[in-house]
């Protein structure tokens, strides 16, 4: 009996996945059409927008407020594209971009577009996720080629993060697999990491911890959380010695190729909590998967939920909130979280309680060989007095 339950949601699983693949382009909003369906101003935290979205075939940074209205643009025009931005207190932008010979670069531009600082690590991929340190250093995510035979018969697709000066200089670095024994893999899942090979951990988001209260040296301030969704695990890493000294998974199955694991910052509802965008979909070793997605605030001392968002909150039917890729959440100042569904373009806000207090739907479209999209990897509401005069 147990066997045929799990072939039926196997299949179910796979119907959503075909689903949400043929139609990634078309949003599931709870009104129509696109842009702003729903805006409660009072109870909705007012902010602005920044995101990364593909208009007429180019890709563009944009700065727009609740109701769609696009209040600036970054381009650049020398690059073949510009992709997911994260906005700094200074007014300037720090975004990855790709050279037209293909190499992949971190740049921060200024509020006109030019480009003030530029990063290039040779022979690495930088990807996901990076973060501008109060030193003035910059955290960026990498991936390489690597031949480990002691985790795998075949190549490997290895994060690892390195810590660069203004200068460029990298003073700080972590590989992944040098500390896979750290991650407490079952047998089971050794052998099939063993065999898999390829991007085995897919870290998708680095955090240095937050000044917080936990009294705790797991969680001191500069300390690295990270999220990696191929092993449904979340973890911190020790800034002094490197060492995992914190983690949930991989056997709790607490989240499933979740992304955007980041501490809440003091002065925020739940302070020293850890916000995650839990996916659900197909991730893990072995293989864990749910057909929705949730939200989660976790607090880390003893691991434990203390909120929880799925569509069912929002008196919905669960499968109406559900990115199996991508997507990411954020605390905002009068409580609500602001919610990117990314697959299909969704950003929403909700109150504590559930209630969806702003929606919008990205119009921008692009067009992908086999689908139309307008898939928004993150986003960033930010206080409408940003950016600081200039």
């Amino acid at each position: 009996m147990k066997l045929i339950e799990r072939a039926g949601n196997i299949i179910t699983f796979i119907i959503l996945i075909l689903f949400s693949s043929v139609l990634a382009g078309h949003a599931m909003p709870t009104q129509y059409p696109v842009s702003t369906t729903i805006l409660n101003s009072n109870k909705a935290y007012k902010g602005n927008i920044l995101y990364r979205a593909v208009i007429e075939g180019t890709s563009k940074v944009l700065l727009m407020d609740m109701r769609g209205n696009i209040l600036h643009t970054w381009v650049l025009p020398e690059y073949k594209g510009v992709g997911y931005p994260e906005p700094l207190g200074n007014g300037n932008i720090l975004a990855l971009a790709r050279r037209n010979n293909n190499t992949y670069v971190l740049v921060e531009l200024d509020w006109d577009g030019n480009i003030v600082w530029e990063y290039y690590y040779p022979n690495a991929i930088s990807h996901h996720d990076f973060e501008r340190l109060d030193n003035g250093n910059t955290l960026i995510l990498y991936r390489e080629d690597r031949n480990v035979p002691g985790i795998s018969s075949k190549d490997l697709l290895d994060d690892f993060i390195a810590e660069v000066n203004a200068e460029g200089d990298i003073v700080w670095e972590w590989h992944t697999y040098e500390h896979f024994d750290e991650f407490g893999f079952s047998d089971t899942a050794k052998q099939q990491i063993y065999d898999a090979g390829g991007d085995w951990a897919h870290t998708n988001s680095i955090q240095s911890l937050p000044p917080n209260t936990l009294n705790d040296p797991r969680f001191s301030e500069g300390n690295i959380l990270v999220s990696q969704r191929e092993t449904n695990i979340i973890f911190v890493i020790d800034k002094e010695t490197g060492q995992i000294v914190w983690k949930i998974g991989p056997d709790d199955n607490l989240t499933i190729a979740q992304h955007d694991a980041r501490m809440i910052r003091k002065g925020f509802e739940g302070a020293g909590n850890i916000l995650v965008f839990d996916n659900g979909g197909d991730a893990g070793y072995p293989s864990q998967f749910r057909f929705y997605s949730k939200v989660i605030e976790i607090e880390p001392i003893f691991k434990k939920v203390v909120f929880l968002y799925t569509a069912k909150r929002s008196n919905l039917p669960l499968s109406t909130f559900f990115s199996y890729s991508m997507g990411g959440s954020q605390k905002l100042p009068n409580g609500n979280i602001l919610i990117n569904e990314a697959e299909t373009g969704r950003f929403f806000q909700v109150t504590p309680d559930g209630e969806i207090v702003w929606e919008y739907i990205n119009p921008f479209f692009k067009q992908e060989p086999e689908f139309l999209t307008n898939q928004v990897y993150r986003i960033w509401m930010i206080n409408r007095n940003w950016p600081p005069a200039i």
